[in-house]
This record gives structure tokens, C-alpha cells and sequence, in this order.
């Protein structure tokens, strides 16, 4: 059943900072009148009936407490699906980031066209705001630069050029392997049929090897006539150079061919006679690159128009090895490169075109508002131009290649349903665009600097990239040199230990849930290495933040927070704040068991201590038995009754749900975490958000009126409005923010909710149906957002993995279908698959690690229901190894003596009888 999007006006004024007004709601009645539907039925996005019936009387109640989840949709959480596809009108909308990690942005498109270039850091200040526009009013494919790719068929006198393209092929297809994906062109007026493959180089823990400024599009072109096929394939780039910068500039545009080993290319540059506007963000070049040995049968280098017209007119029989073609800067300059092939019937040929670009300089954002820096891209210093980082791919095209695709098909090789698998890893492309740039050393060391969103928010905000979880685990390189030269380097006092919440701006001191979650990232950090030389080196700054947080917040040591907290809501909450509390906690116990690892325990057991007092502290005075949640209670000045109050708010026991990601025990009663996120479900968990929202006005639109959405905060007893604060602020509340909503998922999942967990996230890949939105964007406060990197704790949560790399300690324990479960994994050098079976009482794993090594001392796994353990086998490629089993609760634990590495291609089986 399909649904008309449903557009509401976002309001288009007031915003600055992080501050927002509020949309119209059109409410209920607005919705229903939209959408055609009556109130016996609620959709989430365009994906079927997700609840209801619901009398009229149900739905006066803007978050029903029985959702009415229908059987169909509670079966797709389950359902192991297919991989997320789209044609016709739904390609309009998808953009896969597909440039290398902080190498600027360039979106592959449904259709297989390249748009949203942005390789000088440049801003769209209509739609990376802090309002997240693009959330109901998503932009379709367009690009202002030219490029494409075209195909020829036919003989002398019946020749038809299609375009690779929806306007080319009556039939296009998308597939998504993100970091790959695919493209199915088929048209019954052309006698072949085209699949793209397109990527970027993009390998787990291989920083380097993923931070190429190179897209590789592998066309693979098959005749499907019972003749043979004359066919020619081409591509065109535009010389982009200065083009924003350089409007009255005057000099040449140059483009240059070169015959190169294992590539041909045409590249694109710029001569000005300003010696200005060569350190502009938009000088540089880029290039159009055929792999292979074989010379090109089509280039032009003084190509004067864009688009496909003439681009198979020319020919490469007169141009040498770095010729060179000159135009007035005036002038739109082209070049194209293609290749002409002859097809048998049935016959297939492949042939790979990369797109590639240096633009040395970047701007970005230091402080809010229009004023930007300009910085060096780290990736400019690794390679002089643009063809010559297209050659370092071509000269390791297999390794870097397969290596990619060997990770693609790990990843999807799963038993986990498809949607869980796109959306929990889909997030971490916030990293292939302008969200973040990797800076080369200048005035300030090499680092990272990432915004929360794209072009959003600056510094690396503590606060707010402390709830990713993706990046810590697929490139653990990037989370290590961010917590080293950032948060404890560029943002870090030494003297008192505070860290700046935005390491770029003086005037932002320093946030309590930022410090607390970076404390935690260290000791993550840290898990993901080999040994303790990572935490070797930081552990005196991180004790000295952990110190600074005690005698800032909890002066007595009694485990309770006071005075201003400031957090990711934008302005400080005062009084007995449930989540910075249990954050506090959680960095404390964190804190303790590195205090342990370096061998100081008088530290551990003050911080235990402290967690000790606090805990039943934080239970006797905030947990309402009447409610089944924790509360806030604020400060008693008439400046301190800002925040969340009586509500059910959606980080109540964000704490807890971090020690999970750690292999940490949770502090709070079990029982109390169990009813609160009951609660979660119960009170903020809407089949319709609309509907909450036609009561509760304020704030952003991040799920429209027919989704389904985790709302920030519920007012079931009653709402106490604020005394203090900005109102925008308090529209927090009200919206749904990815980021937040999968870290509660994954805590649902993690304590056994994994049916409420599951349909947290379905109901936002149901909102990001590629019919209604871009895919690969989750919207909070302007583009690929950070925050949504959460969604891989969802991941983890569902394998039930907990990781010790310098322990060598690898756990699993499946909480979906563990008695036949199959998935990814990363550890510190190494990734692979991890499966398990289990019938007739006993128990099998298997470890196969596909890339790096692997050192194990220890291996524990969950035992599943109904197997009875006597022994255990482990075989390392048919060779048994000398191990000692015991069981501990519901865990079998298997020591080995000496420890085993694992390289690549070895494969441990595991038999528990």
C-alpha cells in the first residue's frame, strides 16, 4: 500500500547555533485527510500497515500504551529480507557517500550518476543548518558540476548513445552493499544490459586504504542479442578548478593525458596568475582514469561541451603521454576517456573507469556562524595529483579491491534480517563526507576535525560523538588519534584536567556527559588495541579529567552531581540529573578498571567507592515506584528548573547501557533497568509521531506525521513545564533523534528486549525509505549526523559482543536466533565471521577470520538454552588445540595455554558436547 509523502512547512527564521523554532504540526486530522486513511489504521513510512486498529478514541491519546503492532510488521523484524533496492521514482532521493574516509563528498546516486560534490568543504547554508531541512524536504540527485558516463551500441549508420543514467534505460536498479553497491541498467531498445559496481577503497581497521580521494565504477557491459554487439563506453569530468573563486580571474584551464602503469587518465587543473586563489578551498584538480594496460580508443582533452554528445567523435591515435591541452580560464573546459569493445552473444566485458581529485585546501568551521578556516586536506600531502593517487589504486587494485569486496560480503553473509544489517552500518559514511576533514599539520598537529553533522556544529563535540559507536570498531586508528590529539591534546587543559566540549572555540568549557563519555571512549579505545601502550600514554590525562569530574560535580564524593551540568541539550541542567548521574557512574567504573591496568588501586577503589555511595543515592532519590522511571528533580534556584522533570526521558540510564559496549556489569538494580526501559517503550515509543507531536509543538521534525519514532521525552503523569531556559531548547524534547533512539535500542536488546529493540530501529529504516528520503542520511541538526553512529552498538548488543584486545579476551553471546546465528565481527588486528549452531544439546562456533590476525587467551561463549556442556574440542584448521573449560552462570568460558593467533584464511571451530 503506498502513502503520499506528506510535506509540512519547516518555519525559516530564528535559527542560529543550535537553536531552532518549530514547524507547524499539522496534526491528526491534517494526517489523516493527507494520507487517506482513517484511524483504524497507522503506517510508518511507506513500508505497509505497521499498527491498529485504533478506535478514535485510542488515538486521542497521542502515544497509545498497547502499540497494536501488526503480525505482518512484527514478522519483518525478523525476516532475513533482501538487500535494500530501489527504481523508478524511489532513486531520486539516494545519495551513498562513496569518496574515501575525510576526502571530502561525493554521493553515488540511484541511477549511478555522481552528485553532491563537495571536494572544498564548502557550505549549503539553506540546508546544513541546525534544523535538519533536509528530514521533510529531502533534495533529489542534481549536480552543478558535469560528469557522467555514456554507451554506444551498434555499427556504422545504426549507432544509439544511452546515457548510464535514468534517462539512458528504461530500467534502472539499485541495489545497496554499502560500502559498495550496484547498478542494473536493462532497456529493451538496447541489445546489452550494464551493471555498475561502484566503491571507494574501504577496509576495517585499514585507515590509510580507505582514505583514498578515488572512486572506482566497474561497468560490466553483456550482450543480450543473438548478434554481436560493436559497443563503446565513455566517461567525461569538467575542470571544476577555481570556478567559485576564480569568476574574474584570468589564466589558462589545462587538462593533460597520460599513459601510466595499469591506468590511462585525463586530468583537469587550473594556472591562474593569482597567487591567491591557488590557496583557495577550490583550486585543484581531478581526473577520469581506465584501469588496465591496454590504451584508451577514446580521449579528448579539449572537449568544449558537457553531456554525451560527440564523446565517441574521439580518438587517441595522435596524443602522446602527457600532451597537454590549454583553454582560456573563461572558457567550461571537459576531458572523456573511454573504450570501445566488440561482444559476441552472451558474451560479457568489464571495464573500470575512477574518478579522482586533489584539492590540497579545505574550509572549515571553527566557530558558529558564516567565518570558516582554512585548512590543508591530509590526503593532498599523500599524493601529488589527482591521477597519481588514481595510479597508487590501479597498482593495488587487487589487494585494495578485494579486500573491500571480502568485507562487503562478510558483513551481508549473515543471518541477521538485511534491514538490520544496512541500517546499523550505513551510518558510519558520516565519515565520507563534510562532516569531517583529516587536517594535515600546520599551526596545530595532524588530526581530525569533525562537526556533529555536515558543515554543523564544529569541534569534535564531546557531548555529542560519545554516543558513536561505529567508528570506534570499524577504523579504531581514527578513535585512537581523536582521543590523543583532541580531546586530551587540542581541547585538553593539563593543569586542571577539563576537556572542552568543542576543542576549537575557548569560550565552550567543558560538558559533563562529554567529559564522562570521553573517560569511557578511552577505555574502548583501549579494548580495541593489542596491548596498553594506548592507555599507557594517556592514563595520566584521562585520571586527571576523571578527578576534575569529581571535584567540579561531586565535590563529597557521595556519587551525586550538582551545581550547572551542561550536556548535549544545549544549556546546563541543575539539581539530581538520572542520566548524567548514571554517566558519572559509568565513567567511574570505567576509570576504576583502567586505574586497575596500571597497576594503581588505591584509585580504582576510591572511584568504586564513590560508585558504591552513589548508586542506591541516585535509586532512593529519583526512582518514582508510581511512574516505573527515573526522574529529574531540579535545582531549587529560579534559574534551575530546566530539564526533564516528571518526564520519561530517553536517557535515563544511559550509563549503564554504555558499560555494556565495554564488557562492564551495569551499576543499577536489574530489576530497575528492566521497568525503565519498559517505560521507554510504554510511554515514548509513538506508532505516530504526528499525533504526539499535534500536542507537543515545539522542536524539529526528524519523523514525520506517520512514522514511528522513540520521542526524547514523555509527560504520562503530567508535564511540569520548565522555569528556566530557552523554550527552543526545551523542543528537544519532543523529537526524535536517531542517535538516542539506537542507543536505547541496543540497551533493549542487550537486557533480552530484543523484540522491542528490533522495532525501534525498523521504525527509522522505515522513515529513511529511500520512496520518502535519502537512506544513507540520518538526519539530527544537519546531515549524517554523528550521533547515528549508535546504531552499531545495536549491532554489538545483537552478537552480544565483548572484545579485550590487550586481555585477548573475544565473547559472543547472540540474543536473535542463537542456535543459528552467523555475523561479523572486528577486534583489534583482525575481522571475520563469527557463526553458531545448536541442537541436540550441543553447541558449535566457528571463528573465521578473513583479514589481519587475531590473539586469543580466552573465549567465551553464551550457552544456548537446552545444550548440556561436559567438554569442549577446538580445532585450528583440523589441528587440535590444548584449551581448559568451565562454566560460569550461562557462559562457557574456554582459556587457551599458550595463547593462539589466528591469521588470515584459519578458520577455529569450536565443539561444546
Amino acid at each position: 500500500m503506498n502513502q503520499p509523502t506528506l510535506k509540512l512547512d519547516v518555519v525559516d527564521s530564528c535559527c542560529s547555533d543550535a537553536k531552532c523554532c518549530p514547524p507547524a504540526s499539522t496534526g491528526r486530522r491534517g494526517f489523516i485527510k493527507a494520507t487517506g486513511l482513517s484511524a483504524a489504521m497507522l503506517l510508518a513510512g511507506r513500508s505497509g500497515v505497521m499498527a491498529g486498529p485504533f478506535a478514535d478514541s485510542e488515538l486521542d491519546h497521542p502515544i497509545p500504551a498497547d502499540k497494536k503492532l501488526s503480525k505482518q510488521w512484527i514478522e519483518s523484524l525478523y525476516a532475513r529480507g533482501n538487500p535494500m533496492t530501489a527504481t523508478g521514482d524511489d532513486l531520486k532521493y539516494i545519495g551513498m557517500p562513496i569518496n574515501g574516509v575525510c576526502t571530502g563528498q561525493v554521493y553515488l546516486g540511484g541511477d549511478g550518476r555522481l552528485w553532491r560534490w563537495n571536494l572544498d568543504g564548502a557550505r549549503d547554508f539553506k540546508k546544513e543548518t541546525p534544523k535538519g531541512p533536509r528530514f521533510l524536504e529531502p533534495d533529489v540527485a542534481a549536480s552543478s558540476m558535469s560528469q557522467g558516463f555514456a554507451l554506444q551500441v551498434g555499427g556504422v549508420g545504426s549507432k544509439k548513445t544511452h546515457t548510464l543514467d535514468e534517462n539512458g534505460f528504461a530500467n534502472v536498479t539499485f541495489t545497496n552493499h554499502y560500502p559498495m553497491a550496484t547498478v542494473d541498467y536493462v532497456d529493451p531498445e538496447c541489445p546489452v544490459s550494464v551493471k555498475l559496481e561502484a566503491c571507494t577503497p574501504f577496509i576495517p581497521l585499514n585507515r590509510d586504504d580507505s582514505s583514498f580521494p578515488v572512486i572506482v565504477m566497474r561497468y560490466t557491459i553483456a550482450n543480450t542479442s543473438e548478434s554481436e554487439q560493436e559497443v563503446a563506453i565513455a566517461g567525461w569530468i569538467e575542470n571544476v578548478s577555481n570556478r567559485k573563486s576564480g569568476a574574474k580571474a584570468k589564466g589558462k584551464k589545462h587538462c593533460v593525458y597520460r599513459e601510466l602503469d595499469g591506468i590511462s587518465t585525463v586530468e583537469c587543473f587550473a594556472n591562474l596568475d593569482n597567487a591567491k586563489l591557488k590557496r583557495s578551498a577550490d583550486h585543484g584538480n581531478i581526473a577520469l582514469g581506465l584501469l588496465g594496460d591496454d590504451r584508451p580508443t577514446i580521449v579528448d582533452i579539449d572537449r568544449g561541451q558537457p553531456g554525451a554528445d560527440g564523446i565517441f567523435d574521439a580518438e587517441t591515435n595522435e596524443l602522446e603521454h602527457r600532451q597537454v591541452s590549454t583553454q582560456d580560464f573563461a572558457r567550461r573546459g571537459f576531458a572523456a576517456m573511454g573504450q570501445t569493445l566488440s561482444l559476441p552473444p552472451g558474451e560479457s566485458q568489464t571495464v573500470t573507469f575512477t574518478l579522482s581529485w586533489r584539492f590540497p585546501n579545505v574550509e572549515y568551521s571553527r566557530v558558529f556562524g558564516r567565518k570558516t578556516s582554512l585548512g590543508v586536506n591530509h590526503y593532498a600531502t599523500q599524493f601529488s595529483t589527482a591521477a597519481d593517487a588514481a595510479r597508487t589504486v590501479a597498482a593495488k587494485e587487487e589487494q585494495l579491491l578485494g579486500a573491500t569486496q571480502a568485507w562487503t560480503d562478510t558483513w551481508y553473509d549473515s543471518t541477521l534480517p538485511y534491514w538490520f544489517l544496512e541500517r546499523t552500518f550505513v551510518t558510519l559514511n558520516c565519515v565520507q563526507t563534510q562532516t569531517g576533514q583529516r587536517l594535515a599539520k600546520g599551526q596545530e598537529p595532524e588530526h581530525y576535525n569533525f562537526d556533529e553533522g555536515v558543515k554543523c556544529c564544529p569541534g569534535n563535540c564531546t557531548h555529542v560523538w560519545h554516543y558513536a559507536q561505529g567508528l570506534s570498531r570499524i577504523f579504531p586508528q581514527i578513535e585512537r588519534e581523536n582521543r590523543d590529539k583532541v580531546e586530551y591534546g587540542l581541547g585538553f587543559d593539563p593543569k586542571t584536567g577539563s576537556i572542552r566540549f568543542r576543542y576549537t572555540d575557548p569560550k565552550f568549557g567543558d560538558a559533563i556527559d562529554g567529559n564522562c563519555g570521553t573517560i569511557l571512549r578511552v577505555l574502548r579505545e583501549s579494548q580495541m588495541t593489542a596491548d596498553h601502550t594506548f592507555l599507557q600514554r594517556l592514563w595520566d590525562r584521562t585520571r586527571l579529567s576523571m578527578d576534575h569530574v569529581i571535584a567540579k560535580w561531586d565535590p563529597d564524593e557521595d556519587g551525586l552531581l550538582e551545581g550547572s551540568q551542561h550536556n548535549t541539550l544545549d544549556e546546563p541542567w541543575f539539581g539530581q540529573v538520572h542520566w548524567l548521574i548514571n554517566l558519572y557512574h559509568a565513567a567511574l567504573k570505567a576509570s576504576a578498571v583502567m586505574a586497575r591496568q596500571m597497576n594503581e588501586p588505591n584509585v580504582a577503589r576510591r572511584y568504586d567507592a564513590i560508585v558504591a555511595k552513589g548508586v542506591p543515592g541516585m535509586v532512593d532519590l529519583l526512582w518514582n515506584d508510581d511512574f516505573g522511571y527515573f526522574i529529574h528533580k531540579p535545582g531549587p534556584g529560579k534559574d534551575e528548573g530546566h530539564g526533564s522533570t516528571n518526564g520519561c526521558h530517553i536517557d535515563q540510564i544511559l550509563g549503564d547501557s554504555w558499560l555494556w559496549n565495554l564488557g562492564i556489569e551495569g551499576v543499577l538494580p536489574k530489576d530497575k533497568v528492566r521497568q525503565t526501559l519498559e517505560s521507554l517503550w510504554k510511554y515514548n515509543f509513538a506508532p505516530d509521531v504526528g499525533l504526539f507531536r499535534e500536542k507537543m509543538t515545539d522542536g524539529r521534525w526528524y519523523a514525520a506525521a506517520g512514522n514511528a519514532g522513540l520521542i526524547m521525552c514523555s509527560f504520562p503523569y503530567g508535564k511540569v513545564e520548565p522555569k528556566s531556559g530557552k523554550k527552543s531548547y526545551a523542543g528537544y524534547l519532543n523529537e526524535c533523534m536517531t542517535g538516542f533512539e539506537w542507543q536505547v535500542a541496543a540497551h533493549m536488546i542487550w537486557e533480552g528486549m530484543v523484540e522491542k529493540g528490533l522495532a525501534i530501529g525498523k521504525a527509522i529504516y522505515d522513515r529513511y525509505l529511500p520512496q520518502d528520503r535519502n537512506p544513507y542520511n540520518e538526519i539530527e541538526c544537519s546531515d549524517h549526523y554523528s550521533r547515528a553512529m549508535a546504531s552499531y552498538g545495536a549491532y554489538l548488543a545483537i552478537c552480544g559482543y565483548r572484545y579485550d584486545g590487550p586481555q585477548q579476551k573475544l565473547a559472543f553471546g547472540p540474543r536473535l536466533a542463537p542456535n543459528r546465528f552467523r555475523a561479523a565481527f572486528t577486534t583489534a588486528a583482525g575481522w571475520g565471521s563469527f557463526s553458531q549452531t545448536a541442537g541436540d544439546a550441543k553447541q558449535t562456533a566457528a571463528i573465521d577470520l578473513r583479514y589481519g590476525t587475531l590473539d586469543l587467551k580466552e573465549l567465551s561463549l553464551d550457552r544456548v538454552e537446552g545444550t548440556m556442556a561436559n567438554q569442549v574440542n577446538v580445532v585450528v584448521d583440523g589441528d587440535p588445540l590444548s584449551t581448559s573449560f568451565q562454566q560460569i552462570e550461562n557462559r562457557y568460558v574456554i582459556e587457551f595455554d599458550p595463547s593462539v593467533r589466528l591469521d588470515a584464511g584459519q578458520k577455529m571451530e569450536i565443539h561444546i558436547t
